[in-house]
């Protein structure tokens, strides 16, 4: 990998993961309504079927339209903590080598996010930090809270 922003989602996808494991041990930790599996799930189902897909439309120059992508309300009764990171770290690591053979002027691509205006594949990469982060700072707060 050899931008930065790369290299970022690498390592957060690996602290977010790491601490999602360090959470699970307690099994009634929540952060809002969702237990530690279901952040697990919805991270793998959003890296999945909204950032992969969608920055390969992007990439390819197709400048597609985006609604704003949400999983708040899918049930993941079925799915395993290990599973969904599993999940989440190939995937992940599919985009990223994806991204990685990309020429300069492929990621600067474009598309309309319904909430962010027109977006680079850059950009999208960014948005996709920002979620991990939210999703560490809810997880970091609640081993904090574990430790008082």
């Amino acid at each position: 990998m050899s931008h930065p922003l790369l290299e970022e989602l690498s390592a957060s996808q690996k602290v977010v993961a790491a601490m999602l494991r360090i959470v699970a041990e307690d099994s009634s930790a929540r952060v809002g309504a969702w237990s530690v599996r279901d952040i697990a799930a919805h991270l793998s189902s959003s890296e999945r079927e909204c950032f992969e897909p969608r920055i390969r439309s992007m990439a390819a120059g197709e400048n597609p339209s985006f609604e704003f992508f949400t999983n708040d309300e899918t049930d993941f009764d079925g799915v395993q903590l290990e599973a969904a990171l599993d999940d989440w770290t190939e995937t992940r690591t599919r985009l990223l080598d994806f991204v990685t053979g990309l020429s300069e002027e492929e990621r600067l691509r474009t598309g309309f996010h319904q909430r962010f205006g027109q977006i680079t594949v850059y950009r999208y990469l960014q948005i996709a930090l920002e979620h991990d982060r939210d999703h560490l700072l809810g997880l970091e707060k609640l081993a904090g809270g574990a430790t008082h």
